[in-house]
Order: C-alpha cells, then structure tokens, then sequence
C-alpha cells in the first residue's frame, strides 16, 4: 500500500447521540428487513397532514395523539439524520483503520518471523525457532492456505466437468 492511498481523517471524531439516546433502538439480527421505510412523497404528505390537521383533523376523526405521535417521530428522524452523515463517516474510518493497522501488524510479525528463520538458519541457532514457534506458526497460515488453494485448484482442473 502506497502513502499516496492514505489520507488523513478531517472529521471531527465525536458522533454525540447522547441528546437523544432514549429514543435509540437496537434491532436483532435481521429484523430490520422486516421494517417499512418511507416512500417517496413522505416529506409531502407530511406537510399536507400539518395543514390539514387544525381544520380538518377531528372531522376525519383523526386522534389528536396519532399527529402528535406524527410530528415526534419527524423531529426524531431530523436528529438521527443530521447525526449520521458523520456517523457513517467515523464507521468507515475506524474500519478501514482498523483494517491499515491490522495489515501493518501482520507486515511486522511476517517481518519477524523471517528474521527468526533467518537467523536461526544462518548462525545455526535451531533453539530460535523453538522460542519463537507460535510466531512462525502464525506466520505460516497464509503460506498454507495458498497451497490448500493451489490443490483445490489443481484438483478442479484435473476433473474433467468440474467447474470452479
């Protein structure tokens, strides 16, 4: 990964839902599949309902708590979605810095490791690898998989009529 590829995080770093964290749910896995999201139009409709309400609310028999209810649940979409923009941001920087530091750290311990092989076979010094067996085992896991993957594939194209 180049230098030219990492920029510098320009956000604030503070997402504060704490104004209104007893209107935050948290759903189970999957159940926000299940939900209703709003349609194209809402925003009017929404207004149509505020000028229409006062007059025309308890002739359509309209509970006064429904609109309220209405309004609340508006005022609380405007405060999540003014949060989220940074929120998101913020996510996908800790992801993807999460990801940079991981790659750096597995760089230094291949990095290690190498030196550990290195020096263990150029100054015949076999007790190094004992030392530092869990390192080269890590390290190893990457070198094992690509040959697993090698023989899988070499398997797939020796069988006539599998496909990969």
């Amino acid at each position: 990964m180049s230098e030219n590829s990492i920029g510098k995080y320009t956000g604030n770093g503070v997402v504060d839902a704490s104004a209104f964290q007893h209107k935050l749910v948290d759903l189970k896995h999957g159940e926000m599949q299940k939900l209703k999201r709003s349609k194209p139009g809402c925003a009017g409709v929404i207004a149509d309902l505020a000028a229409a309400m006062p007059g025309h609310g308890s002739e359509a028999r309209i509970h006064p708590d429904w609109y309220a209810e209405i309004v609340e649940i508006k005022q609380t979409l405007e405060v999540i979605r003014a949060q989220r923009p940074e929120a998101d941001k913020l996510a996908e920087v800790l992801r993807e810095s999460e990801a940079y530091y991981e790659d750096r750290l597995e760089g230094l311990i291949s990095r290690v490791g190498k030196a550990v092989v290195d020096t263990a076979k150029e100054e015949n010094k076999p007790g190094l690898l004992a030392t530092f067996e869990s390192t080269l085992q890590y390290r190893a896991q990457y070198a094992e998989k690509s040959a697993a993957t090698r023989r899988k594939n070499q398997q797939n194209a020796a069988e006539p009529g599998t496909q990969g």
